[in-house]
């Protein structure tokens, strides 16, 4: 009888437990990530085209193998190869494919840089190799930011996974000291002559990595006894086409935003904290753009190249580079959409009101924590109640964050979770005890979710559509009046998004409450009672 076929979930953790079987038979460890080896072992140069070609191993410099089949009849060819090269083979360990994969890319870029100049040797330096395996193994890991925390003695390095800080590496003070350098001094687009860890600084840095274009943006920090340098990843040159949907917004929102977009002027305004992103966001509304109109984006730094748009880098440090500077000379461009990356100052929101009123569709971004806020931060940055309630100027505002989403497949029932036994009175008295029948609660941690138990984020969003009543708010400044009205017609704020989340089984309500704030009955009373 003929075996039946496993599924591509069932074929993971077969191989996963075949990795294992084999690391404690042999007393040594499954390599899971690139952390789990010597900083200083490269790939071996001798051995990578033919490791290459076979695709699953890979011989590293101390003559380690590492292979997703350690028993297999490959490996045995690796050492006879390795002999016959008078290389003397190391230990076999158990390795997952992605770290492999991992190694392979780096070793492709470096025999690609020797090969452009006819050259056999690895052009590229220790720390250009340090940094860009530090970047795979973050995009493998599908990381947002590389924190690399320098002090007197040592470097940490930390990885932003889902929202959340996890320690991946500790270096040696001299190391993290040479990855900033060159990274500022070698790898940016305007490489600064000199990186200097006294003053704050900021770059775009552009990396050619297993054939994919990567982009990051690096900003640095004094600290007493070092600095701090956080590396953004922009792209990975592997993202595909989303949707609103797909993001988390729902429906009603979507239609919100499109009918907003086939407006022929007007602003949307996507806000939100620092890393909600509003530029993904931003990203998907780019292409509803319809193909016939001129589009320019201001942009610091370009991160997303659009072969329709004309997109304009800022350069903050200098006045006539800056987004107000650069927003008004794309206003005598003839533009019909303009995209200002950020409304910084009172001179870009001047721009965004500006570019509206003359007959522009203008999309930006705002940082700001709910909706009807963004009137308010208009209003502190200069701009006239006045002229933010002409009809001309704001139609959507548009105010997202993110919310981690617990793993299916090791997430537990809300009830059954110790941690959570204490806060489910408070819950179900404001959400409802079918609603808590029906949450989940965040597991322990799988293979699937990378030991984690999340599996990724979603938008929780407010959308905002500014009717004529709505513009009575604004000229009054009432966001709370608004806020009120906009309730009796069935909006829904943050907290009415995450409880469809929570009662979805989608989020765990720790996880809402960092969006929308305890879900108990005191932060819910109109009046609070302090006896």
């Amino acid at each position: 009888m003929s075996e039946a076929l496993l599924s591509p979930t069932e074929e993971v953790a077969k191989q996963s437990a075949l990795l294992e079987q084999y690391a404690n038979a042999t007393k040594t460890k499954v390599v899971m990530g690139l952390k789990d080896l010597d900083e200083q072992d490269k790939v071996l140069g001798d051995m990578f085209t033919w490791c290459k070609a076979q695709g699953d191993l890979v011989v590293l410099r101390s003559a380690t193998i590492l292979s997703s089949s350690p028993t297999s009849r490959t490996v045995q060819n690796c050492k006879s190869l390795m002999l016959s090269k008078g290389i003397h083979p190391g230990m076999v360990f158990a390795a997952d494919m992605a770290v492999i994969q991992l190694l392979l890319m780096t070793g492709i870029e470096e025999n690609d840089a020797g090969a452009g100049k006819g050259e056999t040797s690895i052009l590229f330096s220790d720390q250009q190799r340090h940094l860009r395996d530090l970047v795979l193994e973050a995009i493998h890991q599908k990381v947002s930011d590389i924190h690399i925390q320098v002090r007197q003695g040592n470097t940490i390095i930390r990885m932003r996974q889902h929202g959340e800080l996890h320690v991946f590496a500790e270096w040696s003070e001299k190391l993290g000291r040479e990855i900033a350098s060159v990274a500022f001094n070698k790898e940016t687009d305007h490489a600064t002559s000199h990186f200097n860890p006294l003053v704050p600084q900021d770059a775009s840095m552009p990396l050619r990595l297993g054939g994919n274009d990567i982009r990051l943006r690096l900003a640095s920090v004094p600290a007493h006894g070092g600095f701090d340098m956080v590396m953004r990843i922009l792209a990975t040159g592997e993202e595909k086409s989303t949707t609103l949907e797909e993001l988390g917004y729902t429906k009603k929102q979507i239609e919100i935003i499109d009918m907003a977009m086939r407006l022929p002027f007007g602003a949307i305004i996507v806000a939100g904290p620092t890393g909600s992103g509003k530029t993904t966001t931003l990203a998907v509304c780019m292409e509803k753009v319809e193909p016939s109109a001129k589009l320019y984006t201001i942009e610091d730094p370009v991160e997303k190249v659009v072969e329709a748009a004309t997109q304009v880098p800022v350069n903050t440090e200098k006045a006539d580079r800056s987004f107000a500077s650069m927003g008004r000379a794309a206003l005598r461009m003839d533009p019909d959409v303009i995209i200002l990356g950020e409304m910084r100052d009172e001179d870009t929101a001047s721009v965004m009101v500006r570019a509206s009123i003359t007959g522009h569709l203008v999309l930006t971004t705002l940082h700001t924590n709910r909706a009807t806020a963004i009137i308010t931060r208009l209003v502190d940055m200069g701009i006239s109640p006045v002229l933010l309630s002409d009809s001309s100027v704001l139609r959507c505002l548009v105010c997202q964050r993110l919310v981690a989403k617990v793993c299916p497949h090791c997430a537990v029932s809300l009830t059954a979770s110790v941690k959570h036994q204490s806060y489910i009175a408070d819950w179900e008295a404001v959400l409802g005890k079918e609603i808590i029948g029906r949450a989940k609660a965040r597991g322990s941690g799988c293979d699937h979710c990378n030991h984690t138990g999340v599996s990724g984020r979603t938008v929780v969003a407010e959308v905002i559509w500014v009717d004529e009543e709505g513009r009575q708010f604004i000229q009054k400044c009432d966001t709370l009046g608004w806020e009120k009205y906009l309730k009796e017609h069935g909006w829904m704020d943050f907290r009415d998004r995450a409880i469809d989340l929570i009662q979805a089984g989608i989020c765990d309500p720790f996880e809402a409450e960092k969006v929308v704030g305890p879900i108990n009955p005191s932060t819910q009373a109109r009046t609070y009672t302090y006896t």
